[in-house]
């Protein structure tokens, strides 16, 4: 089986996306959920669905999604796909693009015969015959296998039921009772835990990533009533500074504070200038600042 789109291919037994008469190896995550996409067009796949089926019963971070996301379409991009197939729907989750017309046809055989060559009627003879011969010279007696069997069969049984009792249970980022969500940036996150667990006393979901690049992963995913960073990370003593400003360039005005010393009164108009709400460098100055974009009533959240 195959499925048609845009200029590429996808084959369901070799896990390979032809694009332009060459083949791409897909690795087993990218083709399930790329072949699951297009399964399911053109419905959209919720963030937590798609975590369910391509990581069963282990507990991952809440950017692997969006990683393996952007991952694929960078593969298939550079395979030559002419169209993004992969469409982000913020806050839901992701779909095969609806504009793309996709065709369901039955696989031909032509890269299995080119990548493992023709097989004639002779050789097709000759592998029955060796193959048979092998049967034969290594065949064993009922009496000798059928123990063998009955102690692998315990085996299996045994683990399965290990498995079963001591997989964790996939875990969120946020208890139940939830009032809003904070996206917390910063290299160093164990500086901030007394106020990250003020914050969650007070009901309020935070996500803390150390980096612009998975920031932006997330904030394709998820919802966020705020933003909270640092300036400086590693070589980058601006990083903060950028980020607000590619976010604002994208046309996300989500509410985006430095929580970090800055005394130059230069930086802090720029700040402005470029969409921030705020500077904080104290504890009780940060919590009046956030705290001011949260209700005490609860309020539903999309994912």
């Amino acid at each position: 089986m195959e499925f048609q789109f845009a200029n590429a291919r996808l084959n369901i037994a070799t896990q390979c996306v032809i694009i332009n008469e060459r083949s791409t190896q897909l690795d087993d995550r990218a083709f399930m959920l790329l072949h699951y996409l297009l399964q399911r067009r053109p419905q959209i796949c919720s963030h937590a669905e798609l975590v369910k089926l391509l990581w069963p019963n282990t507990v991952v971070s809440d950017w692997s999604l969006p990683k393996l996301v952007s991952d694929l379409r960078s593969q298939l991009n550079r395979a030559g796909l002419v169209q993004n197939c992969i469409v982000t729907v913020r806050g839901q989750g992701y779909r095969f693009a609806p504009a793309i017309e996709v065709s369901e046809h039955e696989f031909t055989g032509t890269l299995i015969e080119s990548a493992y060559g023709a097989a004639t009627p002779s050789s097709a003879i000759t592998q029955s015959v060796t193959l048979g011969g092998a049967r034969n010279e290594s065949s064993l007696p009922t009496r000798y296998w059928l123990p063998v069997l009955v102690i692998a069969c315990l085996c299996f049984i045994g683990l399965m039921t290990h498995s079963t009792e001591q997989v964790p249970e996939l875990r969120y980022g946020e208890p139940p009772s939830a009032i809003g969500r904070i996206l917390w940036v910063d290299d160093n996150p164990t500086n901030n835990l007394q106020e990250k667990r003020y914050f969650e006393r007070h009901h309020i979901g935070v996500y803390t990533v150390k980096s612009s690049e998975e920031a932006l992963l997330l904030m394709q995913m998820y919802e966020y009533t705020l933003i909270i960073s640092d300036m400086g990370r590693g070589q980058e003593p601006l990083a903060g500074l950028k980020l607000l400003q590619q976010l604002r360039s994208q046309g996300d005005q989500t509410p985006f504070y430095f929580y970090t010393l800055i005394d130059n009164q230069d930086m802090l108009e720029l700040i402005a200038d470029s969409g921030g709400q705020g500077v904080a460098t104290e504890r009780p100055q940060l919590y009046g600042q956030i705290l001011s974009h949260f209700s005490t009533k609860k309020k539903p959240l999309s994912n």
